[in-house]
């Protein structure tokens, strides 16, 4: 398994105005609806050969795994930085 990027280390998060198109890609912060969590997406299906995402609290913890169908674009909230 490939060695999952720390957050420090995850892509530049790009805009959200495209969320009808949003796929999740690494770096991107992402809300699972099914467990009211917030994360950032540390691992694609493709990384894994599973058809889930890991993704891993802003701060660091604990990883989780969720399915596309349950993310979304993280809402943006003052002071976040989300470049395009």
């Amino acid at each position: 398994m490939p060695e999952r990027p720390t957050i420090d280390q995850a892509a530049p998060r790009r805009s959200l105005h495209a969320a009808g198109d949003w796929r999740p890609q690494r770096g991107d912060l992402s809300t699972d609806t099914t467990r009211g969590r917030t994360g950032v997406v540390v691992s694609l299906p493709e990384d894994t050969g599973t058809r889930v995402y890991h993704l891993r609290p802003e701060g660091g913890d604990t990883d989780w795994t969720a399915h596309r169908a349950s993310l979304t674009p993280a809402a943006e909230s003052p002071g976040r930085e989300v470049t395009g």
